[in-house]
């Protein structure tokens, strides 16, 4: 993930491994996560500020998805949604990130992964990863953060 660029990814500064320890080191954040804007906060976002957030993260979710290497983030939550000082949305924590299908592949996982509140029902009930279903998920999830933004409240379909 070090290799990928991106005005709306986090920035990965520097690593460092001991032992059996392993540290990540990030550009500050400086307004922490959309999650705590939603949930911690006493007054809502500006709406100049609740339109930015989103198209940040689709930005940064189309450059992921959309490079000759698509990656698949695969827990897109408000959590990992982290805001500059000027409200820039960055994707962050990629623990769960996969590379893409390439090729005539169009599997990824079988495995449900990600947090619940934010996959597509479709996928959660048939926990298969294909390409199309890779593109649908991951519009479902943005979706339920785009709403969560513009409502200024979490919301959650099932």
């Amino acid at each position: 993930m070090g290799q990928l660029h991106h005005k709306h990814l986090v920035k990965l500064i520097g690593y460092c491994i001991e032992d059996d320890q392993r540290l990540l080191v990030y550009e500050f954040m400086a307004r922490g996560s959309l999650e705590n804007h939603l949930f911690r906060r006493a007054l809502p976002l500006p709406w100049s500020n609740r339109m930015k957030i989103p198209l940040g993260v689709a930005k940064g979710l189309a450059f992921l998805h959309g490079g000759p290497k698509p990656v698949i983030y695969r827990d897109f939550k408000t959590s990992n949604v982290l805001l500059d000082v000027e409200y820039n949305a960055k994707l962050s924590d990629f623990g769960l990130a996969k590379a893409g299908p390439h090729g005539d592949k169009t599997h990824v996982s079988t495995r449900v992964v990600g947090t619940y509140g934010y996959a597509a029902p479709e996928y959660v009930m048939t926990g298969i990863r294909d390409k199309l279903l890779t593109s649908v998920a991951t519009c479902s999830r943005n979706s339920v953060a785009c709403l969560s933004v513009a409502c200024w409240f979490f919301t959650l379909f099932f």
